[in-house]
Formats: structure tokens, sequence, C-alpha cells
């Protein structure tokens, strides 16, 4: 082997372990995100039972209300009719999986008569036959239930029962963890809310006295001089108190800029959320720095286009956006897991006006949009800018 060659060779190793290094921890930052989301949990374990038969179609549920299971991901439909399905106890395949706490499956589900056919004209919609529900549980708990369908009659083995069953018990693992996260978030934001709480007790209650005692006094003064005296002194005071609470408020409202961004996304992500029913978290990947006025409000302007898309048109079950820096580039995802773009559209410059609008502004700052969509992953939006700070410099 010449030089060259064997130096080209080390070279291309090197890549290759670098590839691999980075190969890792990609993986271990999605791992993480899994861990921290709900709807990623149900994602990625949709995912992947689909793939360990190679099956048609996967669901996922949750138990919610009234312990009721809600479908609330899907891979493989070819409609809507089985999205946030409410299944009961008892009722169906999924029902009864979660009712015994034990892998149900059926050759045939229009037919088989050991379970429930409340749901046969929707089943029937996707053109199901072969399906298999495997509840998900953790300590005893059922969360809900997977479920894998194929659209032909088909048997489940041991082996593939035993596979579905390992990844719905590491699904109830992250489904678990997830609610302790979002827990946590909530206790730190509740502890923070208690603080200011205290402060405001402990700054204004005391002036607030002194007000009413003050007032009491005045029934004992005759002299009208010590009357207007005393009254300018409680006039001062309420002044003090008034600002008091303008000083409390304005650090409750109050943010720094590198903050005004990420605050600005979660509260658009909170709106959507409440507005539709349809969960929307931001995961911040990286700390955001502290860009101009401009440029803020065209990132912000892509979240919130997107999210009205979502909204719109892409029956979609869960929406994740994240912000992240990179190499002096500010950017940001929004991806939904819906039917995707009609190939036909072009979302940057066809009829979703709002997105081509949002795009370009961004050219104008010297940064961009792409869209991503197809009927299996939903679709991805990505907008970024370069991170100028805000003295322009």
């Amino acid at each position: 082997m010449s030089e060259s060659t064997h130096t080209a060779a080390h070279e291309f190793k090197h890549s290759d372990v670098r590839t691999s290094i980075l190969d890792d921890l990609a993986l271990s930052r999605a791992e993480l995100l899994v861990l921290t989301d709900e709807a990623a949990a149900m994602t990625t374990a949709g995912q992947r039972i689909r793939e360990i038969g190679d099956f048609d179609m996967s669901l996922v549920g949750r138990i919610e209300v009234d312990g009721a299971m809600v479908h609330r991901s899907w891979q493989g439909t070819k409609s809507n009719a089985l999205h946030r399905l409410v299944v009961p106890e008892g009722v169906g395949l999924g029902g009864k999986s979660i009712m015994l706490q034990k892998p149900v499956w059926v050759r045939d589900y229009l037919s088989d008569a050991g379970i429930t056919h409340d749901f046969d004209a929707l089943v029937a919609q996707e053109a199901l036959r072969g399906m298999l529900a495997v509840p998900m549980v953790y300590e005893g708990r059922v969360l809900g239930a997977v479920y894998v369908g194929t659209r032909e009659y088909s048997s489940f083995g041991d082996r593939v029962i035993a596979e579905i069953q390992s990844t719905a018990a590491t699904a109830a693992v992250t489904l678990v963890s997830a609610q302790r996260a979002a827990a946590q978030t909530e206790l730190a934001i509740e502890a923070e809310r208690n603080r200011l709480a205290e402060s405001l007790h402990d700054s204004v209650s005391p002036v607030l006295f002194r007000i009413g005692a003050e007032l009491q006094s005045l029934r004992a003064l005759g002299d009208a001089q010590a009357i207007h005296d005393r009254l300018q002194e409680i006039t001062d005071q309420v002044h003090a108190v008034n600002a008091s609470i303008r000083r409390s408020l304005t650090d409750l409202s109050a943010r720094p800029p590198e903050r005004e961004l990420p605050v600005g996304i979660e509260e658009d992500c909170q709106s959507f959320a409440l507005r539709t029913g349809i969960p929307a978290r931001f995961v911040p990947l990286t700390e955001s720095p502290d860009l101009d006025v401009s440029r803020v409000e065209a990132l912000q302007r892509l979240v919130r286009e997107a999210l009205v898309n979502v909204e719109k048109h892409a029956d979609a079950s869960t929406v994740v956006v994240s912000l992240s820096v990179r190499s002096g580039r500010v950017t940001v995802v929004i991806s939904d897991d819906g039917r995707g773009v009609d190939g036909a559209d072009d979302p940057v410059r066809g009829s979703q006006l709002g997105l081509g609008l949002a795009a370009g502004r961004l050219e104008r700052l010297g940064g961009g949009m792409s869209v991503v969509s197809d009927d299996e992953s939903g679709t991805t939006v990505r907008g970024w800018v370069d991170a100028i700070d805000g003295s322009g410099a």
C-alpha cells in the first residue's frame, strides 16, 4: 500500500469513528427527549412495534379520562377513523387487553367472537384484519396499550408477541418518566409562584396594616392640620404599596433578551394546545442567544404559521417545536405526525400563504426555510437565521 493510500485509509477510518460518535450522540439525545416527552415516547413505541413484524399499521393509546384509553399515536393508517378514538375498558380489542392486562389478538377483527364489535365500522375503513393489542403496564398499573395490525388474515406467534410486550414495557417506563419530568416542571413553577407570593405578602401586608391603623387613629384627632398631615402620610404609604406591586408584576413579566424567543414559543405552544386539544411540546435544545427584535419576530412568526397549518390541515396527534443554536445559526423546527402536505402543493410558495410570507421575512434577514413532508412521518418545517446580537454587532 502506498503512503498516500495508507493516509487516505487512515483518514477514512477516523472519519468513520467521528461519524459513529456523532450518531451515538444524536441517538442519546433522541432517547433523552423520549424520556422527557410523552408524545415522543408514544411515537417511538409505535414506530418500533410496527417494525418488529413489518406490520401495516400500529397504534398507541393512553389511559386518560375515567379509565378510558385514547389513541394518541399512529403509524401506517390510511384514514383518521382510529385517530384519537376513545376506547373504554373491555370494549374492542384494546379495551379487552387493558381489562385482562395481557396480550389479545385476532386473526380477523370483524368476525372474531371473542371481542365486542363497537368499532367494526372504523376498523373496516382501515381494511384491517389481523390485529394484536398489548397493554403497557408499569408496577401493576395499566397506562394504555399498543396495537399492530395487518390488512390480511394473520396469526401472531409467541416470538412476535414477546417482542411487542418488551417494547410495550419500555414504552410504559418512558411514559412514567415523561410524566414525572412534567410534574417536576410544574413543581418548579409552583415553587416560584409561592416565592413571589411570600415576597408580596412580606412587603405589602405590613404597609396595609399600618394604613389601616393610621385610618383608625384619625378618629381621635380633632386638629384639622394634624388630620391633613396624617392623610398625606397615608397617601404616601399607598403610593409605596402601588410601587411595590408594580415592581413585583414587572419581575413576573420581565424576561432577558435571550429568553424572549423561547418564552414566546412556549406561550404559542400552550395556546395551540388549549385551542386545539393537540399536545404541543417545546424542547429548547440549547440556550437562545440575545437576538434583535426582527429576528425574534421572524422566527416566532414562522412557529405561529406552522402551528396554524397543523391545526387546519395536518390531522396530527402531536406537535414538537425545538430551538437550537449551532455555528452561529439559530434554528427552529416544527414537527407534526400528521398526514403530510399534498405533493402538488408547495407549502412555501403555494396555497399556504402564511408560511410563504414567513419564509420571505426570514430570507430578507439572510436566513431561510425548508419543509419536508410525507404521509408516514408528517411534516417538518425548519427555519433559520444567523445570530446577531441586539446591538447589531
